[in-house]
């Protein structure tokens, strides 16, 4: 059984050997899990399994000075990782959270940016990417959250010094079968949403993570946009009445 939160649709995705490619290592965020990422990997996220806007969000820093853990913009380090978990446990109450692997975002100005895909059903029941909007985050902030000040931007102009024409068009295809990949795949254990945001991080070998998978996900940073096509097929297709289900009469 999965739940419908950000370790559910991990575990879900996990076991589809050609998503699981995609993922970060993620586990609930126990002292023993963290200290063991933090060793491994230098930099983690902390993140609550239920939330939305990016609010909540950690991210801890093995640095030659001790620990770093940073919240929105403020920061404090410690000398051990005992004293930055307990200052982690201290912010974060009864909360579930989880640790994940922090994968080093590209820049853009300077500023990390990740990427949101958009699935809708269409008119055919089938699912199709209606929208790709790349998110570049405030500066000195952890998350790249619309809602948390992440500022939108076609991914066309993120690729743009990184790529050719040719290779966006492309690297474009390659997120649009992700995504449709994500969202066939856990429709078929959560059938009754008919949209997912898939975030996506990439990082210097442009290879693309998934950072974590929404149920309920936000159009609107796509109405921020100067082009307003894609916001308006996804309105479009946010209205479709759903097909009822069959009944066999005895």
């Amino acid at each position: 059984m999965y739940w419908n939160n950000k370790f559910g649709k991990y575990r879900a995705m996990r076991n589809d050997k050609e998503l699981a490619k995609y993922l970060p290592p993620t586990a609930p965020a126990t002292k023993k899990d963290v200290r063991g990422m933090v060793q491994q990997y230098r930099t983690v996220y902390l993140k609550p399994s239920l939330g939305t806007g990016g609010y909540g969000i950690y991210r801890m820093s093995h640095t030659p000075e001790g620990y770093r853990l940073q919240s929105g913009t403020q920061s404090r380090t410690f000398k051990t990782l005992d004293a930055a978990y307990a200052a982690f446990e201290k912010g974060k109450g009864r909360r579930f959270y989880l640790v994940q692997k922090g994968i080093p975002l590209l820049q853009y100005h300077g500023r990390p940016f990740d990427l949101r895909v958009m699935v809708q059903r269409n008119p055919q029941n089938k699912w199709e990417v209606t929208g790709i909007v790349g998110r570049v985050a405030q500066p000195n902030k952890v998350v790249t959250n619309y809602h948390n000040g992440g500022q939108p931007k076609p991914i066309e102009e993120l690729l743009a010094p990184l790529m050719s024409k040719a290779e966006i068009s492309s690297y474009i295809d390659r997120l649009n079968r992700l995504g449709i990949r994500v969202s066939s795949h856990l429709s078929g254990i959560f059938p009754s949403f008919r949209a997912y945001g898939v975030d996506i991080g990439m990082d210097k070998d442009h290879k693309p993570w998934i950072i974590e998978v929404n149920s309920r996900p936000d159009k609107y940073i796509f109405n921020a946009l100067k082009d307003k096509r894609m916001f308006r097929k996804m309105i479009q297709y946010a209205r479709i009445v759903p097909p009822k289900k069959q009944t066999i009469k005895k």
